[in-house]
């Protein structure tokens, strides 16, 4: 009987052995396993990755309000998208441009860093526009048209507004001196469904782990955040161009690809002279 249920035990312990290894096989086979060990090891041999670590330690902190998975998320988007962006003034930039937010929720701040770099790509200029309003980021977008004349549209991206792919444009008309421009009316809430909580049943985290791993399971969204903002935003650029805004940089010579860099390399020692001043009154 004793020999029986030592043979047994052994029996158990090899099946087990033998299960864990065929669930690794398994695991080594999917495509999505080696992309995420590539993605780790290139993030780790990659040389700019202390100056976007440093970038995104100057993010300004989330209102209280925001949930603790949210400062991952937002700092996961932040990093991907900033390994798009080849110039570190342009990371730079894009920082100014979040810390503009009064009491960031996260949301805001995710939709914008995520279309940040396609904006670039079309050689469109960023301006962060001053407001009040808490959780609200303003941006003007805006180009140098072959006639040296400026065109731009303003974005107002709400983190209450709950807004999906489906949701249909709201535009409004303004005017500024004696140029007429659109303001897009944007949500956030509602892009990406994050329930993070059923995300954490599908591993079968219990109560006391569930905390330590939200903040773990809200970066696995943030491919879906980037390319569901991407997605509408594609819509915007659609709009535009039914309103006779041209949103490709296709046809732009080289001297106005110049003039761009020269605009956003003086936005970028506008964004310094403002630290530095910032740091004096400190002292």
């Amino acid at each position: 009987m004793a020999q029986q249920q030592r043979g047994l035990a052994t029996e158990n312990i090899f099946q087990r052995a033998f299960t864990a290894v065929l669930g690794f096989l398994s695991l080594l086979i999917e495509r999505e396993t080696w992309q995420a060990l590539g993605r780790w090891v290139l993030w780790r041999v990659i040389l700019r990755r202390r100056r976007i670590l440093k970038l995104m330690r100057e993010l300004h902190p989330l209102a209280e309000e925001a949930p603790p998975e949210m400062h991952a998320l937002r700092d996961e988007v932040f990093l991907k998208c900033c390994l798009e962006l080849r110039q570190p003034q342009d990371q730079q930039i894009l920082l100014d441009i979040l810390n503009h937010v009064e009491h960031p929720h996260g949301l805001e701040q995710i939709f914008f860093t995520s279309i940040y770099p396609i904006l670039i790509k079309r050689d469109l200029e960023a301006i962060a526009v001053k407001t009040d309003v808490h959780h609200r980021l303003e941006v003007e977008i805006g180009y140098l048209a072959h006639n040296e004349d400026y065109f731009f549209w303003v974005f107002e991206i709400d983190s209450e507004r709950r807004m999906s792919l489906k949701t249909k444009l709201e535009v409004r008309e303004a005017q500024r001196e004696d140029k007429k421009y659109v303001i897009y009316i944007l949500g956030c809430t509602g892009l990406v469904e994050t329930d993070f909580a059923a995300y954490a049943e599908q591993w079968l985290l219990n109560a006391p782990r569930l905390s330590i791993a939200l903040p773990l399971l809200a970066t696995a969204y943030a491919d879906q955040w980037i390319l569901n903002a991407r997605v509408y935003f594609s819509h915007i650029l659609n709009d535009l161009k039914k309103r006779n805004y041209k949103v490709t940089a296709e046809a732009i010579p080289d001297f106005e690809r110049g003039r761009l860099s020269v605009l956003r390399h003086l936005a970028l020692l506008q964004i310094k002279k403002r630290q530095f001043q910032s740091s004096r009154r400190k002292r």
